[in-house]
């Protein structure tokens, strides 16, 4: 399988987008990191979010690091840094625009994929680390479980899997305020919400090693390691 890269003054090839795929991504890409620093303001800040992000991914120099729903690379930027030249960052994404603009943040050792994460193209085992924020909220069940077993493919054995996204509040106001926000992020983020992270990463067939929440338990990231090799036969859809 071959990888649509782009860099920058190519145009993307055209690659037909899976129906769950939603095109506002596209459409809002231009106003994009402002929006996510307004939002990120609620909880705790964009820098803050992404820095607790980049601690619980346990990064090394050279390693190899995958990020997926990866918008506008401001992640993947950060994880360069961390990695260093010796290092390599993937990001993937559905939208073009979001990846366009990504390009100007790209470094030497980033390289931006249009692609579905659900066929990540890359060889099994080729990344020591894969992430995902705020994006498996965004997905029908069925897909964000064939992303997480995709992700789990791509990931060397004893590779780590980091997840950030939301949870469900305890305190009563918060409570009231999330379900609004609910509404606005529709049916496929209240359905996340009403299962369990950790076991959704367990049901792909990773070990979770560590879990914690944050800002009133309104925020969730959750790791998990691939302990064994990769088995086309395991995975949720078994």
């Amino acid at each position: 399988m071959t990888s649509n890269h782009i860099s920058s003054g190519n145009i993307i090839p055209s690659m037909e987008k899976p129906e769950h795929y939603r095109d506002d991504c596209n459409r809002i890409a231009c106003i994009y990191d402002p929006l996510v620093r307004f939002i990120a303001s609620f909880f705790g800040g964009e820098e803050i979010l992404r820095r607790l992000t980049i601690d619980k991914m346990d990064l090394k120099p050279g390693q190899k690091v995958l990020d997926v729903g990866c918008g506008t690379g401001t992640l993947c930027a950060m994880i360069a840094e961390a990695i260093g030249s010796d290092g390599a960052v993937v990001g993937v994404d559905l939208s073009e625009n979001m990846l366009k603009k990504a390009e100007n943040k790209g470094e030497d050792n980033i390289r931006f994929c249009y692609a579905n994460a659900e066929e990540i193209p890359y060889a099994d085992g080729y990344f020591d680390r894969a992430s995902v924020t705020f994006g498996l909220h965004e997905m029908p069940h069925s897909v964000r479980m064939n992303v997480l077993c995709e992700m789990r493919r791509v990931l060397k054995p004893g590779g780590r899997i980091t997840v950030l996204d939301y949870a469900y509040p305890k305190r009563a106001l918060a409570v009231l305020l999330f379900k609004v926000w609910m509404l606005v992020e529709g049916e496929t983020a209240r359905d996340f919400i009403r299962r369990d992270l950790s076991s959704m990463i367990r049901d792909a067939g990773f070990d979770v090693i560590e879990q914690n929440v944050y800002w009133m338990n309104t925020i969730q990231i959750v790791s998990g390691e691939n302990a064994e090799t990769y088995n086309k036969g395991s995975g949720a859809g078994q």
